[in-house]
């Protein structure tokens, strides 16, 4: 039987608050800008949010973060300098999918290049870094912005890239397999010898399918992959209408779930390249 025993990570992902932070800045760098909500003390984590913006249980996820001892930066993607904070912090709906189609920052289809929002989000990380020092930054994607982890992490700043549900390119032909970078920046994320990445999806996710787990792994290699795939059957009876958020809607908070436990080994594989 395995042992479930309380240790503080456990504690800390049955908390249930779910409150947006209060504190915003606007940072503007490779000639975008958009705000970013932070809070707590610690090394930088860069949560970035899914399709429909700040969901309650995205606040949930950065709230068991700065409990582990993180200070986290949220950028909020959809919205321009000058959002106030509490504007920004809002869920987007569909208006959300809207945005991202027209963006000049976001690819929603592309298979051989990276969305130019990660140019932004790798200098958002260098300046986390400088902030909170330490030996690095960790990041994490969730859905559309899944992706954005291991493309950050081709800036050395970027030392603990988690990549949640990745689901970039979408639709297309093809697109199951591709990772949403270009050959050189693949090439760039194999010489980062040093680098480990972990990815996590449902095993019948239709947007984040198993080919392009398998594409990842051939660029950055079995060993320095770190996978974990749900089963369907994990997921919560009440969140998205099929098996998605790993680490958000579809997650059960109860010890011995497969999404509580994968949660769990977001907070460890954080702890061993973030904390001293």
């Amino acid at each position: 039987m395995e042992d479930f025993s309380p240790d503080p990570y456990r504690q800390i992902l049955k908390s249930d608050a779910q409150h947006p932070f209060d504190n915003a800045f606007d940072f503007e760098a490779e000639g975008m800008g958009h705000p970013v909500l932070v809070e707590g003390a610690g090394p930088g984590v860069i949560l970035m949010h899914e399709m429909p913006g700040f969901v309650p249980q995205f606040w949930r996820l950065a709230r068991w973060l700065i409990a582990a001892g993180y200070r986290v930066y949220a950028p909020a993607l959809y919205d321009p300098v000058g959002t106030p904070a509490d504007e920004a912090c809002q869920a987007k709906g569909m208006g959300a999918f809207l945005t991202a189609c027209i963006s000049r920052e976001i690819h929603l289809f592309a298979r051989n290049h990276a969305s130019p929002v990660t140019q932004w989000l790798r200098a958002l990380a260098r300046h986390a870094h400088n902030e909170c020092a330490g030996p690095g930054v960790g990041v994490i994607g969730l859905c559309v912005s899944g992706n954005f982890a291991w493309s950050m992490a081709l800036d050395p700043s970027v030392v603990a890239p988690v990549a949640g549900e990745p689901s970039l390119p979408l639709g297309a032909k093809g697109a199951a397999g591709s990772l949403h970078l270009s050959p050189a920046d693949e090439a760039a994320l194999t010489a980062r010898e040093d680098l480990h990445v972990m990815a996590l999806r449902f095993s019948g996710d239709p947007v984040c399918q198993a080919p392009r787990f398998e594409r990842l792994k051939s660029v950055v290699g079995a060993h320095r992959l770190i996978e974990r795939v749900m089963p369907d059957s994990a997921k919560n009876p009440a969140g998205n209408p099929f098996p998605h958020a790993v680490l958000t809607k579809d997650l059960i908070q109860a010890d011995g779930e497969p999404t509580f436990e994968a949660a769990r080994e977001v907070l460890l594989f954080l702890e061993a390249r973030l904390q001293p």
